[in-house]
């Protein structure tokens, strides 16, 4: 049952990849309508699409060619599509990230295996959240399947689906170079299980991982996720009801987790080092 299930979720493929080349929004930032004609013909002969990077509305079409070795740019009103795309990514952008972040107040969705799972255990045990989708889980690939699939489906994204001729999707010019993704943030139902977060690939229409988070920490996807990123000795505190998602992060990375914490404390901590090659955590 378990793998029909799967086989089911991969069977659901999302709206095939444009064959039509999507088009670029490029930034001109407090500009003038002589500097957006400017900034068009910078980009040379063709069709361009800019943006007054100061606003959620204004973005402008111009046709540029070559006159008597002249550039000469002429405007146009870009489609509804492309309008209606500008407008929703440019509400969801945050600009102390850098990036389209479509946060979702709370998620409630059931990692694998749930409907088996026995009464008396906690709820996090009954709800997906960064310990399902994580790289050390055994089974994230099914996890992230379920959050997939729920993205895929939401009318939240109808935006994305917009150009129903060509199923193309505007690009901004930052995102040629891998950055200001489009991100949705998925608070999950009680708070101190996080939220998880997945980003939309352009390339293959499809939402993938990128990180998640409990209360205050970063998920470890790897064991060297139990040091700082320098490689230096880190104090993980962690709720003590989050106390054996750690420890089982840990026996997957192959971690060696030594000493009790103390008994009563609503927080544990654990100091995690490299000694001799190896990461080890120790029980504060």
């Amino acid at each position: 049952m378990k793998k029909l299930w799967w086989l089911l979720l991969v069977a659901l493929p999302y709206p095939a990849v444009a064959s039509v080349e999507d088009p670029v929004a490029h930034p001109c930032y407090m500009c003038t309508d002589d500097e957006m004609y400017a900034k068009a013909r910078s980009l040379g002969v063709g069709s361009h699409y800019v943006y007054q990077a100061a606003s959620q509305t204004n973005i402008q079409g111009f046709h540029v060619t070559n006159e008597g070795g002249r550039l000469v740019a002429t405007h146009f009103v870009p489609a509804p599509w492309i309008r209606s795309q500008y407008n929703t990514f440019m509400k969801m952008y945050k600009a102390t990230r850098g990036e389209f972040v479509d946060e979702w107040s709370t998620v409630s969705l059931q990692p694998p295996g749930s409907p088996h799972v026995m009464k008396e255990q906690v709820q996090s045990d009954t709800i997906l959240w960064g310990h399902h989708v994580g790289d050390l889980h055994p089974q994230r690939m099914e996890a992230r399947e379920t959050v997939r699939r729920m993205l895929e489906r939401s009318f939240r994204f109808d935006f994305l689906r917009a150009d129903t001729e060509h199923g193309r999707i505007l690009r901004f010019e930052s995102q040629s170079h891998g950055s200001s993704p489009l991100i949705a943030r998925l608070n999950i139902l009680t708070s101190v299980l996080g939220y998880v977060e997945f980003y939309f690939d352009y390339d293959t229409r499809r939402w993938e991982y990128l990180r998640s988070a409990d209360w205050n920490l970063w998920i470890q996807e790897k064991a060297d996720d139990f040091l700082w990123p320098d490689g230096s000795t880190r104090r993980n505190v962690y709720r003590r009801e989050l106390m054996p998602y750690f420890l089982q992060r840990a026996e997957w990375a192959g971690v060696q987790v030594s000493g009790t914490p103390l008994f009563g404390t609503p927080e544990v901590s654990y100091v995690c080092a490299r000694n001799t090659g190896k990461i080890q955590c120790f029980a504060e």
